[in-house]
């Protein structure tokens, strides 16, 4: 588009001299300076508003900078116009009227391309919203048909009918710990962040489920629990982990996997230790979990989650949130 703009600024400049019967010198010594002028504002502003308004949200400077870069780029332009018009250094106006038309003229220049970016990047900004609302629509749906899906409730029968005959009471416990994490589904479906108190009980009932069904397999242990009235955590977000350690982690000569929830002040830190990896996976297993999960972080609350891998350890941080308004 830079290019375009380029081009297009060369020609109306050549017709705009031509018809203003300049010489050809005048035309090949003034297009150059005004197009690189105007480039080089275009990129010093660029530069000024990523390093001081993205990055540092220091506005005033990001004011001020601006200011000095338009009126220096703009003085040139200035200048150009003077001495290309056979004019001096001593025909130059007042310092006042200098930095007002130069900052002025680099403005003006800078207006059409700036316009033309706007629009570009609101067109694009909606394009991606859109796609990621689609995203999270799919992901939403994937979760909860995960859930909730009949190859779930299969397994989990099946392990309810070996107890019953071997163990009547811990039958009864499982059944209590599945309903209660099915009631918790059916709850938060539609929800988008749930409270921290609220998903930690889900995931204690996830691991009593999974330590009955798989045995001594995996082992699960919460390491400190540090309970926020205003802690949330977008819904869904331990499952997702959980699931992920059983679905790539199998048990290594002997020794069970052993993950680890820590809980601190603004995050949530499973930690697993990496069992054996090499044996086939789940066809279910699609590998896009946690990456599915880290864009619903950021669209819903502007965080990401860091995921640390080496060889004996698996580690993945969620974000807290604290809500000010629960409304």
């Amino acid at each position: 588009m830079i290019l375009i703009f380029t081009i297009t600024m060369v020609i109306w400049l050549f017709l705009k001299f031509y018809t203003e019967n300049y010489s050809l010198g005048q035309i090949l010594f003034d297009i150059p300076i005004i197009v690189l002028k105007t480039l080089a504002a275009l990129f010093l502003i660029r530069w000024i508003a990523q390093k001081f308004f993205v990055e540092r949200q220091q506005y005033v400077l990001f004011i001020l900078f601006s200011i000095a870069a338009l009126t220096i780029t703009g003085f040139v332009d200035l200048l150009r116009d003077y001495l290309g018009s056979g004019r001096t250094w001593s025909d130059l106006p007042s310092t006042g009227y200098i930095l007002v038309h130069s900052f002025y003229y680099s403005s003006a220049d800078l207006a059409v391309p700036f316009l033309i970016i706007m629009i570009k990047k609101y067109f694009e900004n909606q394009t991606s919203l859109a796609i990621t609302k689609e995203q999270q629509k799919d992901t939403e749906l994937k979760l909860l048909r995960s859930q909730l899906s009949p190859h779930f409730l299969f397994n989990n029968l099946n392990t309810v009918d070996a107890l019953i005959d071997s163990d009547t009471q811990k039958a009864k416990t499982y059944i209590a710990r599945l309903s209660s994490l099915y009631r918790y589904f059916i709850k938060t479906k539609e929800d988008d962040i749930v409270p921290l108190q609220e998903e930690l009980k889900m995931a204690k009932d996830y691991f009593y489920l999974i330590e009955t069904r798989f045995g001594n397999a995996y082992t699960f242990e919460v390491v400190e629990e540090s309970a926020f009235a205003k802690a949330y955590i977008p819904s869904g977000a331990l499952q997702t982990v959980i699931e992920n350690v059983v679905k790539h982690n199998k048990i290594k000569d002997g020794v069970s996997v052993h993950t680890a929830l820590r809980i601190t002040e603004d995050a949530i830190i499973l930690t697993n230790i990496k069992g054996n990896t090499t044996l086939k996976e789940p066809a279910e297993s699609t590998r896009t979990g946690l990456k599915n999960l880290k864009e619903r972080y950021e669209l819903l609350v502007g965080k990401t989650i860091l995921i640390t891998d080496t060889s004996t350890h698996f580690q993945v941080r969620l974000p807290l949130v604290t809500l000010t308004n629960i409304d």
